[in-house]
């Protein structure tokens, strides 16, 4: 019996400070409060498959809709079906770039999704894709590896903006 009392001590140490453990990430979890991004349709057009799942997942869970894209060229042809609230896109894609890409947008008129606000994801060096991306149209761009929830902030910047 000793030793039953001994271990169930020990084990309410150690459960009281898993506990407070759970408590502290809990609440450091609760600091970052994702946004809500319901009523949000994103294109996402990016060429690489695990950048495509986890930026789609992650705007999934913030209540975006998302239309995944590996290529530019297929994103266009869907816009004649929606037109998004938002791209995401990155700049360096084979084919259609993401430059290209938006080039061709911002020469359509607003209802065919001329004006949609758009971000730019790229590996390229950082004051050459701010520069390249603002002088196509871009709103803004991301360096990877992309923050994910400065992503989704940004995002529900952008689209809650009046044009």
């Amino acid at each position: 019996m000793p030793i039953s009392s001994g271990q169930g001590g020990r084990v309410g140490k150690r459960s009281a400070r898993n506990r407070a453990r759970e408590s502290a990430r809990q609440a450091a979890s609760d600091a970052f409060a994702w946004p809500d991004l319901t009523g949000v349709h994103a294109f996402l057009i990016e060429d690489n498959e695990d950048t495509r799942a986890l930026v789609g997942d992650t705007l999934e869970h913030c209540g975006a809709v998302v239309s995944v894209y590996s290529s530019a060229d297929a994103a266009i042809a869907d816009l004649p079906e929606f037109v998004p609230t938002v791209f995401i896109s990155d700049l360096s894609m084979p084919g259609l770039d993401g430059l290209q890409f938006l080039r061709r947008m911002r020469q359509l008129p607003r209802e065919r999704g001329g004006q949609v606000p758009a971000i730019a994801i790229t590996a390229y060096y950082e004051d050459f894709a701010a520069a390249a991306a603002l002088e196509a149209g871009f709103n803004a761009y991301m360096i990877k590896p992309i923050k994910l929830e400065e992503l989704a902030r940004l995002v529900k910047e952008l689209t809650t903006r009046t044009p």
